[in-house]
């Protein structure tokens, strides 16, 4: 009785999220959806359906819709309140650098770091790892200690896995590091 009533409440949500994302979309004709709508949608799966994958996809568009507008409070109002809600690793640590964003924009720099951090350890092995250990470095540069972003650019240009743009991004920084540090 009890599963089937959390394959009702999984069904219902992911049927609502659908429906608002298709509004948000729009329809096949190019017509605009109704983002108000879309918006409303996805608050209601978020609010009755939480730790379901509908409430995820929902907390995905109601963040992207805060970013595109600027409106950081909403984002970190959204992510708060669901914190610890996000399970997938990948959606969790684009959430954790989100709140490090946040927090070195706001110079939190200890915050950051932290969030960024959390970011890189759900990657290991990833490609996306090398992306969030840029984030890392820039912090530990903001914070002037170079000794750790030195240690830590080094790994990301030693990395074979590491990506074109990611190792000429991870040169820039070294070399800056090294001025900075008189070497």
């Amino acid at each position: 009785y009890y599963k089937h009533l959390d394959a009702i409440k999984l069904e219902r949500a992911a049927h609502l999220s659908g429906r608002a994302q298709n509004i948000f979309i729009g329809d096949e004709n190019g017509n605009n959806g109704n983002l108000d709508n879309a918006m409303v949608k996805f608050e209601r799966v978020l609010d009755d359906y939480p730790n379901t994958p509908g409430a995820v996809q929902s907390l995905v568009y109601l963040i992207s819709d805060a970013v595109s507008n600027n409106d950081l409070n909403r984002v970190n109002e959204l992510l708060v309140e669901n914190d610890g809600t996000i399970e997938d690793p990948v959606v969790l640590g684009s959430i954790y650098k989100l709140r490090g964003d946040i927090a070195h924009a706001d110079g939190d720099h200890s915050s950051a770091l932290k969030y960024y951090k959390k970011a890189e350890s759900l990657m290991v092995g990833n490609a996306i790892q090398t992306k969030y250990q840029l984030d890392i470095a820039s912090v530990l540069l903001a914070q002037n200690n170079y000794d750790n972003a030195l240690k830590t650019l080094e790994e990301i240009i030693d990395n074979d896995d590491a990506g074109f743009n990611e190792k000429n991004r991870a040169e820039e920084l070294l070399a800056y590091t090294k001025h900075k540090m008189g070497i």
